[in-house]
């Protein structure tokens, strides 16, 4: 089994290294070579879990490339922490021979077993057809393991001094403002205390009379009483969830085969999934990219199964695969899934696996529980989630007798089968999936 990773650099006051000239290599093999984002990520990249990557850092000083940890892959989708021993400043200073120099910046991306261009483009934060032109494909199809594509990477201003970058602004309080006592948990730190209480460190170590950053649990200090909202719960209460419209057909079959009819095919905006019912935020980006790639029609059953699963049945869920093109579906067939290309509602838009999560940690995967143990977990879970998803007209894959899949959720619209989309697909083109009428 592969693991998908991205690896992310934070400094010692967890902040986002950006900036960084990077390489990554797998024993003699240079797989990446790479500048981090805003965000402090890396390249993503899929190898058999078990692999271990050597990851080389550029020295400011000497241009050369020195190997600074190695970590061994594990999960089927990881993004792995490295802290700085130090506090790297976003605006390092870099001299000229360390900077690339032209408009781009070289960054490349190795094609595993079962790669596909889509889930590529997506991970990396582009889109399928700026691939196909950086790279002079034929189609989306047009790639092979071992393939080494460009990726589009916006040119960061490496060479600015720190002296050049504006100083955040320190509020001023007022005299009235009001203050409160915070008890510190576990793991606090004052930079985190500092932003979820909307003050600044140097405000709490002042009205708490700290000479030091140091903290120990249940210690007790005085901070500005200010009302702080994230930008996802903004939005959250800004968009409230789209409930799509369902009618269930009273056929004799529904029981085996339910038909959804599609009364309001809309599409919706994924901000309708609540963040919370994700367990965390790599999983709700992760549900939020995998909604994404559905057909619109699709979406807003997935955000109600997700939400509704939560609210029901306190468990958070997360989506590991939603579309897939022709050739990837064509790499699985035969061993995690017995349907061939076009012959999977995933090449429609119209299917998703979901996963329960549980502490941070996708049940499934998460190696702190023994195999058997974790197994039988998510299993339970989405089994538990299967009548909220029947409920919304979808078919579930834990009711299959040819192949037991019960992470799997797929919609029939209006009653249609691959059977009756494939014409039209390939009509439209493969890759046009989304604007298929039902």
């Amino acid at each position: 089994m592969d693991c998908l990773a991205n690896i992310r650099f934070l400094d010692a006051l967890d902040q986002p290294i950006n900036g960084l000239v990077h390489q990554l290599w797998v024993g003699t093999l240079l797989i990446s070579d790479f500048v981090t984002s805003t965000d402090g990520e890396s390249v993503w990249i899929k190898r058999p879990i078990g692999t271990i990557i050597d990851i080389r850092v550029r020295s400011i000083t000497s241009g050369k490339y020195e190997s600074k940890v190695k970590i061994q892959l594990i999960g089927e989708k990881t993004t792995f922490i490295i802290r700085s021993p130090k506090v790297l400043l976003k605006g390092l200073n870099l001299s000229a021979k360390d900077v690339a120099t032209g408009a781009y910046i070289r960054s490349t991306y190795v094609v595993a077993e079962g790669d596909y261009l889509s889930r590529i483009a997506v991970d990396n934060n582009t889109t399928t057809a700026e691939l196909i032109r950086m790279n002079s494909l034929k189609s989306d199809t047009d790639i092979h393991p071992g393939q080494v594509l460009k990726l589009p990477v916006k040119q960061t201003n490496l060479t600015s001094s720190s002296e050049n970058i504006p100083k955040p602004k320190v509020p001023t309080p007022s005299q009235q403002e009001k203050t409160k006592i915070i008890v510190v948990q576990q793991n606090d730190t004052l930079v985190l205390i500092a932003k979820l209480t909307g003050n600044t460190v140097d405000e709490i170590k002042r009205l708490s009379g700290l000479s030091s950053d140091q903290l120990s649990t249940n210690q007790k200090l005085r901070v500005y009483d200010r009302q702080v909202k994230s930008a996802i719960a903004k939005k959250t209460e800004e968009k409230k969830p789209v409930t799509p419209k369902v009618k269930q057909d009273a056929s004799k079959n529904k029981e085996s085969t339910p038909v959804a009819t599609v009364e309001s095919p809309e599409s919706v905006n994924a901000n309708g999934l609540l963040p919370e019912a994700c367990g965390g935020e790599k999983h709700y980006k992760r549900a939020l990219a995998r909604i994404a790639e559905l057909h619109p029609v699709y979406q807003p059953y997935v955000v109600k199964l997700i939400n509704t699963g939560y609210q029901q049945l306190a468990i958070c869920w997360t989506i590991t695969d939603g579309y897939r093109s022709p050739s990837a579906q064509g790499a699985l067939s035969g061993g995690v899934t017995k349907a061939g290309p076009l012959k999977s509602y995933h090449q429609y838009g119209l299917a998703v696996d979901v996963w329960s999560v549980r502490d941070g940690e996708i049940v499934y995967y998460d190696t702190r529980l023994k195999k058997a143990d974790r197994e039988k977990l998510a299993v339970v879970d989405q089994t538990k989630l299967a009548p909220i998803g029947e409920s919304l007209g979808l078919i579930w894959g834990g009711l299959w007798t040819t192949i037991f899949d019960p992470p799997h959720f797929e919609l029939h619209p209006n009653g249609k089968t691959w059977r009756d989309l494939k014409p039209q697909l390939l009509q439209l083109g493969v890759s046009n999936y989304k604007k298929l009428k039902f």
